[in-house]
């Protein structure tokens, strides 16, 4: 991947939605200057755990025009508690101040995570307007408490967002029967698992409990005051029937009003990692995310 390649993407997607990718564009590249000044340039665009290597993933959601990333917010040469400080400054340049507890928590999360580069900065700008979230990778003892977490599972990220809400991210090495009814005991929890079960298996042939599915990723998205907002599984795209496929249910499902992603997917300047099905108090939203190529 290169500056040039984003650039080209980000041209495609400009021409679908003007204003909110031009906000967005302006946010991303502040957050990638440090692209230009790296001593690791040899490495800049290909070091991150982020996509594949990429410091950028950008992310296709069907109907929702705009420009949608996640990115590394230091040069890879940069200790971890600097890299939240710029973390924490790119947001509140970007409208997101975080608070003082919340600061504490994102420091406490990175410098109990093994990971090399622990926190991540996403952006959504679309005509609703622009919203920045952190993330921070975490530790596999993290959260360990979580009703739902059974034994195997491993923690994997949290996401934080300024008003408080927060995202747990974790993987499932594998499922067993009665993974769903486990889920479903969860406060809040029963309808957004009988509908994402639904939609796992609409999509992928395979419900949160099918024994032989084989792993898969999971996250809960909670408001300020505990309520669960969204629960999601991410696949692979083979997953989900292959390339082909999945864009094709993706335009179908909201993606003919921006397709300007699922044109270059399909001309190959960018590549799929994983595709995600969130289920919502008012329904099931898929999106895809992507790593820019070369």
């Amino acid at each position: 991947m290169s500056a040039a390649a984003l650039d080209a993407v980000l041209d495609a997607l400009a021409a679908e939605a003007p204003e909110p990718v031009a906000r967005g564009r302006a946010a991303l590249q502040r957050t990638l200057a440090w692209t230009r000044r790296t001593s690791w340039g040899d490495v800049a665009w290909s070091f991150s755990d982020l996509a594949g290597g990429s410091p950028v993933e950008l992310v296709w959601r069907p109907g929702r025009a705009g420009l949608f990333w996640t990115a590394e917010p230091a040069a890879p040469e940069w200790p971890t508690l600097r890299r939240v400080k710029r973390a924490l400054a790119l947001a509140r340049t970007f409208g997101a101040r975080f608070d003082p507890v919340q600061a504490a928590w994102m420091r406490a999360m990175v410098a109990a995570s093994a990971a090399p580069w622990p926190i991540w900065i996403g952006g959504r700008h679309d005509a609703a307007g622009d919203e920045t979230k952190l993330y921070a990778r975490i530790g596999p003892d993290a959260d360990r408490a979580f009703p739902t977490f059974r034994h195997g599972d491993c923690p994997v990220m949290m996401g934080l967002a300024v008003d408080g809400g927060s995202e747990l991210y974790w993987r499932r090495p594998s499922r067993q029967s009665g993974d769903r009814w486990r889920m479903a005991r969860e406060h809040g929890l029963g309808a957004h698992v009988a509908r994402l079960d639904a939609a796992l298996a609409e999509w992928t042939g395979d419900g949160l409990d099918a024994e032989d599915a084989g792993r898969v990723g999971l996250s809960l998205k909670r408001s300020a005051r505990g309520e669960p907002q969204a629960l999601a599984a991410f696949v692979r795209v083979r997953q989900a029937g292959g390339a082909a496929a999945v864009r094709r249910r993706l335009l179908a499902a909201g993606g003919e009003a921006n397709p300007a992603l699922a044109r270059l997917w399909d001309a190959g300047r960018i590549r799929p990692m994983f595709l995600t099905l969130a289920a919502t108090a008012h329904g099931m939203k898929p999106s895809i995310g992507f790593r820019v190529m070369s």
